[in-house]
């Protein structure tokens, strides 16, 4: 919804005396008599806009404020629109005055202050003069000075029942000598600062608009295209809103531009798809008022020196939330003024806040801040500031894995390139290392491919090796299938083989997770053949035990029994032992699928003192369930189930979901079959919404297995 709109007043034949234009208001005041009787109220609206849509909830905030039909009675009412530039403010204040002006008998006064926008602001002068012509005041009557002005202003409105619409002030300072003093008047101010004065000096309800929901949004594309032709393309529709990110003007923008003659919804989205030219295809014509950079430009221009640089920085962070650390470190300034200079953006919505001390930009308004950033900074600036950016994220992702992974911390290549920052986080204790992984996961992600797209290869190696545990644990496996390729790739073209096998390996580790079996095996045969090129005995160990799972995986236990008997010999010492207790592990569960539980006990055994000497927590839990197995097997079911109590008291933050899964399970096998029906139950429902949330391919047997249990006892409750 465009905020900009046309001025509509009329003056009918009957009007007598002068006429007045208060052009640099924008809007039309009479003065005189009309057949020599008193002035007619003055309705100063602008044109509604004929296809509103949405906001029906801040519609009928607005009329609950309409003041009683009693003049006399309260005090003046205040309303407070504000909300990010191109929201929309404007449109619903002309939209909602439109509707109700006829319960102000009065008259409707509108002005736009021109807060933001070409030109420069009103004057609270100016605007008083022409309220007070438009209210039948002679211009020679007219006094001098803004205080006598709204004196004289609000002498006129006592006892009178008047809408005034100050429309785009550029805060409550601008707005104050504009107030009336006589109860019955409603005041509708619409501004992008927050105008926290107003609300806590006079009491303004504040009206904060955000943006569409998909919903409003196709509907406000209908409305522009047409029913028939927004109904012919349902999905072009709902990507056109996507890529406005439900920003009311650029989803007006855009919808018009898919209006035109012989243009479809389908061509528009194409166009806008290429979020690097988007912000300029929103931005086209001569129109000021409907070009979504001016309409940015004026908020912009409006920032001290410091604001703009905070503002310019953030537009090149390249996740979609950000950290006040995050802030300082791009910019180099202390917390204390990247918390104030950020607080002022939030008042002036450039920035939205979205709580922990964390924020977030429009993607539009991102675009627009690293615009501004290849406008406004040196050259190379960007670029040094991208990285310090990167640095930052990398260097608290690589704390967190040696934290987290402590017998990984010399594990990969990538983990030795030396990092520093500032600020820098305490991420010493493993759950908070754990929380801050999962907190920023979405700008681990994105700052791998930022780092990816600008070449940067030392810290794509470094990013993609410290953010893969956290979205293995959240089960983002497409995320990582993607990041991974971005590794293999960059140490291709870096020439490094060693990083290359290193990353081959992972991504078949990831491959397997997710069933793509036969991809998975073709990858580990390639990271095997070029470990041993290498003559790299540890990177061929978890080759041979990655091909292994694989076919463990799909229950192909000798062939993985195989693979997994060649690792071994290979595997003493490396990750400080922690290898070589995977590959014992492995052989257990070969051993177990195999029905030979002697030997699945011998080795899972063998694992569990190599997982603790490698401080390896999460493969503790693994070597304790895997133990458990082998016990089941043997017919030793309370030790069995023990062992996986034990398991499962192991910190959340180090046990992996699909471990607990797995444990989940087979506690739930051990308790059915030693008669604890229910208990079992609730074991294996716990696990398969594990599964489920994992995405992992276990859960369809699983819950076959749930219902049979539920088929044999009708006593038990059912899954829903």
């Amino acid at each position: 919804m465009s905020e900009g709109a046309g001025v509509r007043n009329e003056a009918g034949d009957g009007v007598a005396g002068s006429v007045v234009q208060a052009g640099s208001i924008q809007h039309v005041s009479f003065t005189g008599t009309a057949h020599g009787g008193a002035a007619p109220p003055p309705r100063q609206l602008p044109l509604a806009i004929r296809d509103f849509t949405g906001r029906a909830e801040h519609v009928a905030a607005l009329d609950a404020l309409v003041p009683g039909d009693e003049v006399g009675a309260g005090a003046v009412v205040v309303s407070a629109v504000d909300g990010a530039a191109g929201m929309g403010k404007t449109t619903l204040a002309v939209h909602w005055a439109h509707r109700v002006q006829d319960r102000f008998p009065g008259g409707t006064l509108y002005v736009n202050l021109r807060g933001y926008g070409p030109g420069d602001p009103a004057t609270p002068g100016e605007v008083l003069e022409g309220f007070l012509r438009a209210l039948g005041l002679p211009g020679e009557r007219v006094p001098v000075g803004v205080e006598a002005q709204a004196g004289l202003f609000r002498s006129l409105l006592a006892g009178r029942r008047v809408l005034v619409v100050l429309d785009n002030a550029n805060g409550a300072g601008q707005v104050r000598p504009l107030l009336p003093g006589s109860p019955g008047c409603l005041v509708v101010v619409t501004s992008r600062d927050s105008l926290t004065g107003l609300v806590v000096t006079e009491g303004a309800a504040r009206l904060t608009l955000d943006l569409l929901t998909e919903p409003e949004a196709v509907a406000l594309v209908g409305g522009i295209v047409g029913a028939e032709r927004a109904a012919a393309e349902p999905g072009a529709v709902r990507e056109l809103v996507r890529c406005c990110g439900r920003l009311p003007l650029a989803v007006r923008i855009a919808a018009g531009y898919a209006a035109a003659p012989h243009t479809t919804v389908g061509e528009v989205v194409a166009e806008l798809a290429d979020e690097r030219s988007r912000l300029e295809m929103l931005s086209r014509g001569g129109d000021e008022r409907a070009a979504v950079e001016s309409v940015f430009d004026w908020s912009y221009q409006r920032l001290d020196s410091t604001q703009a640089l905070v503002f310019r920085r953030v537009g090149l962070h390249p996740g979609p939330e950000f950290c006040l650390e995050a802030v300082a470190a791009a910019t180099g300034l202390d917390l204390p003024v990247v918390r104030r200079v950020l607080g002022v953006l939030v008042e002036a919505h450039l920035v939205e806040p979205v709580g922990r001390g964390r924020y977030r930009l429009h993607d539009l308004l991102r675009a627009y801040a690293a615009h501004r950033a290849t406008l406004d900074d040196p050259s190379g600036q960007c670029e040094a500031v991208r990285e310090r950016v990167w640095q930052w994220y990398a260097h608290h992702a690589k704390t967190a894995h040696q934290v987290l992974r402590p017998a990984h911390r010399d594990w990969y290549p990538a983990l030795r390139l030396d990092t520093a920052t500032h600020p820098e986080l305490d991420l010493g204790d493993p759950a908070q290392a754990s929380a801050w992984l999962e907190w920023e996961q979405d700008n681990l992600v994105a700052a791998v491919r930022d780092a990816d797209r600008h070449g940067h290869l030392p810290l794509t190696l470094l990013l993609t090796t410290t953010v893969w545990p956290v979205l293995y644990r959240v089960g983002r496996w497409e995320d990582r299938i993607d990041l991974t390729r971005r590794a293999v790739a960059a140490a291709r073209r870096g020439g490094d083989r060693t990083a290359e096998t290193h990353a081959l390996l992972d991504l078949g580790e990831i491959q397997g997770a997710v069933g793509r079996w036969q991809d998975a095996r073709e990858t580990l045969l390639a990271g095997l053949a070029l470990a041993r090129d290498l003559h790299h005995p540890e990177l061929q160990a978890c080759a041979l035990n990655d091909l292994g799972w694989v076919c463990l995986d799909q229950g192909h236990y000798t062939q993985a029994r195989e693979y997994f008997l060649e690792a071994l010999p290979l595997a003493p010492g490396a990750q400080h032992g922690r290898l070589e207790a995977v590959v014992e592990g492995n052989l257990s569960a070969a051993c177990a699928g195999l029905g030979d539980y002697h030997q699945a006990l011998h080795h899972a055994e063998r694992s569990l003192p190599l997982r603790r000497q490698a401080h390896d927590r999460q493969g503790e839990a693994w070597a304790l369930h895997q133990i458990a197995r082998a016990r089941r097997g043997l017919g030793d079911h309370p030790e069995a189930i023990a062992l996986c109590e034990q398991a499962l008291h192991i910190e959340d933050h180090h046990r992996s979901p699909d471990i607990t899964a797995a444990t989940l399970d087979t506690l739930g096998t051990c308790l059915r079959d030693t008669g604890h029906r229910e208990r079992a139950l609730r074991c294996w429902r716990e696990a398969l919404d594990l599964y489920h949330q994992l995405g992992h391919h276990r859960a369809d047997d699983l819950h076959d297995r749930l219902y049979a249990l539920e088929a044999t006892d009708p006593g038990l409750p059912r899954t829903q």
